[in-house]
């Protein structure tokens, strides 16, 4: 997707300014400009793409490291909730050999409630 945006302004005195804004998509210039500046510099135009080539590997190595984090941060997330979810069902089992089974009940069902909701809230988003 592409969109192109032209302000073309002429003085009283006979001056004009042109002022061009080019949005894309693509990773490259638009064909005109780069047959504009070909005609000017022939020796930038190779400049030109390897810098985007240069550009486009920069984006790609900083994507694959951000995807990368996600992962752990995800994984590490589920070892956190799995320790919290086992540290409440041994507490509340715990509590009910020690003679308190309301108590021993409650805690493991809000623990896993609580990770429940957690979880499904982060489904939403």
């Amino acid at each position: 997707m592409s969109r192109q945006t032209n302000a073309h302004v002429r003085g009283r005195d006979g001056s004009e300014l042109l002022v061009q804004d080019n949005q894309s998509d693509a990773p490259t210039f638009p064909i005109a400009a780069i047959e504009r500046l070909h005609k000017i510099r022939p020796d930038r135009v190779d400049w030109v793409f390897d810098q985007t080539e240069a550009e486009a590997q920069s984006r790609r190595s900083e994507q694959h490291r951000i995807n990368a984090f996600i992962f752990y941060e995800r994984i590490a997330a589920l070892f956190i909730a799995f320790g919290v979810g086992l540290s409440g069902i041994v507490g509340g089992i715990y509590a009910a050999i020690e003679g308190h089974d309301w108590l021993g009940g409650t805690v493991s069902t809000v623990m896993i409630g609580t990770l429940a909701v957690a979880f499904l809230r982060f489904r939403e988003k």
